[in-house]
């Protein structure tokens, strides 16, 4: 009998590790990837409890056969754990950044170390016209309707124009009337920062002292994890600048010299801690009511604040289960302008005039979703997270009574974007699912394709073509479809991990990461 159950628990042991290695794989979310360690050391645990208990040899020496490499393993650990630092993610699939400590600490100053490199001639006029106002560009839909560049970079590739240092930060750029303007770390003060397109001088950079999330959150709490610096993207408006750091402070400024309207640190006065990877959430400025929106803290309560644009008094609150780090976007469905935000439970549309709840509903889970709500044909919504969530199709209508009601018409884990959004084109949805680019059905939620590894990164759609900002630095352009992604150009934009979304203002592409900042004229069409 002892000899049975021996054979039938070697088994069982034998098995583990791959199955359930493959069970982690298999649900496709990276994150979980982290156990994957853990799994292997259990693994071999589970082999020498087995021999322990199973062993021919005498029990002393089956006890030393297992202790001495525990003792081993547990020796190596504690001496690496006094030799190596934990410095964030090595990518967005959350693998750790270790440096030794005897290492000089990378500290978030870069944005001081130098001036921009300007390369050749002045772009023509022309060429740096457009604008990009806000985060993903005009209406925050990551898509234009055409390409305003050619995208066959083999046979005219784009030329660049400048390269300069940048401080720490996720923050994208917002362009208008030739300026570009970011967000940025300089050691513990975080800047709203204005260069001038063409050549990547810095025109001006307004500070806040003494604003750094990782002062406010501790390293040990996994804020460390997605690095320090700002993450959200300033929105130019009628000559103002909005902007929201990573700690909550929220800044109006003067496009032209960076001189400060009025600033309020919001979170604080909203009894609230910066979300524990820092304020995302771009501002939503509605210009037909005189408002500018902002996220508040991930714990129930104010969950959106509307804003005076001229003054920064409170116009009104939004009071829900806690916001995420996703933007509010302004959308007219049911025949109605609403902001519709992707809360930290919940998908709502609010009156953008008193804040009003219109409608809402559930999408649980504590994780962060910070892709934008997409708005497509019929009043219907596509959201799309990561880390479980899923994503889902709701369908919006309006009853009798003028009441908004919402219904889920499917949920699927086939787009899981985690920190980007989903681009749509002609009844499919395209984006990085867990690093990946895949497209979906957009009736059914079915996969119809999954393939080009392109990392945690970012993209935008114009027309058919789609323009992918890698995490590894490269920016690739190509034709997206049913069929797949054919690529047509690529260029070695930058050369470390980037999860700054970039933007095309014109033919100006603009791209950035917590190191440096880069421009390239594209091609004409």
């Amino acid at each position: 009998m002892k000899r049975i159950i021996s054979h039938a628990s070697f088994v069982l042991v034998v098995l583990f590790g791959p199955v359930v290695s493959i069970g982690i794989v298999a649900t496709e979310l990276t994150y979980l990837h982290w156990a994957l360690p853990f799994v292997a050391f259990l693994w071999a645990g589970l082999f020498g409890l087995h021999h322990l208990v199973f062993g021919a040899a005498p029990f002393r020496r089956r006890a030393l056969r297992v202790g001495i490499p525990v003792l081993v393993v547990a020796l190596a650990g504690f001496v690496l754990s006094r030799l190596v630092r934990y410095e964030g993610s090595a990518s967005g699939s959350s693998y750790p950044k270790l440096a030794w400590v005897w290492q000089e600490r990378e500290e978030s100053g870069a944005g001081e170390a130098g001036e921009a490199v300007v390369f050749g001639a002045a772009p023509p006029p022309e060429a740096i016209a457009g604008d990009w106002p806000d985060f993903l560009g005009p209406g925050r839909r990551g898509m234009e309707d055409r390409p305003a560049f050619g995208t066959d970079w083999a046979a005219a590739p784009p030329e660049p124009l400048w390269r300069r240092p940048m401080g720490k930060g996720w923050s994208s750029f917002a362009v208008s009337a030739g300026r570009a303007l970011t967000q940025q770390q300089r050691g513990d003060d975080e800047h709203v920062t204005c260069l001038d397109l063409a050549t990547g001088r810095e025109l001006w950079s307004h500070a806040n002292p003494g604003a750094r999330l990782l002062l406010e959150r501790a390293e040990n709490d996994g804020a460390a994890m997605g690095g320090d610096g700002p993450r959200a993207t300033p929105v130019v408006d009628g000559g103002r600048v909005y902007a929201m750091g990573a700690t909550g402070i929220v800044d109006c400024l003067a496009a032209e010299d960076g001189s400060v309207i009025w600033s309020r640190p919001l979170l604080r006065e909203l009894g609230g801690r910066p979300h524990k990877w820092g304020m995302a959430n771009s501002p939503l400025v509605l210009p037909g009511e005189g408002l500018v929106v902002f996220a508040g803290p991930d714990s129930p309560g104010p969950t959106l604040v509307a804003c005076d644009l001229g003054t920064g008094e409170t116009g009104w609150v939004h009071e829900g289960g806690g916001a995420s780090y996703s933007s509010p976007r302004l959308l007219r469905l049911c025949g109605r302008e609403q902001i519709v935000a992707v809360n930290q439970e919940d998908v709502c549309g609010l009156d953008p005039s008193s804040g009003d709840l219109l409608w809402s509903h559930p999408w649980p889970g504590r994780f962060p979703k910070a892709g934008q709500p997409i708005d497509l044909p019929g009043d219907r919504i596509l959201v799309t997270a990561s880390y479980g969530a899923g994503s889902l199709m709701l369908e919006l209508s309006q009853g009798d009574d003028g009441r908004i009601g919402v219904a889920e018409l499917w949920k699927s884990n086939h787009l899981k974007t985690k920190f980007s959004s989903a681009v749509v084109l002609d009844g499919h949805a395209y984006g990085l699912d867990e690093g990946r680019f895949a497209g979906i059905d957009l009736e059914t939620g079915g996969r119809v394709w999954k393939r080009e590894k392109f990392g945690f990164g970012q993209q935008l759609l114009f027309g058919d073509r789609v323009l992918v900002q890698t995490e590894p630095g490269d920016v690739v352009v190509g034709r997206v479809g049913p069929g797949g992604f054919e690529e047509t150009g690529r260029i070695p934009a930058l050369s470390s991990m980037t999860w700054n979304a970039p933007a095309v203002a014109g033919r100006v592409l603009l791209v950035r990461n917590d190191r440096e900042a880069a421009a390239y004229l594209l091609p004409e069409p």
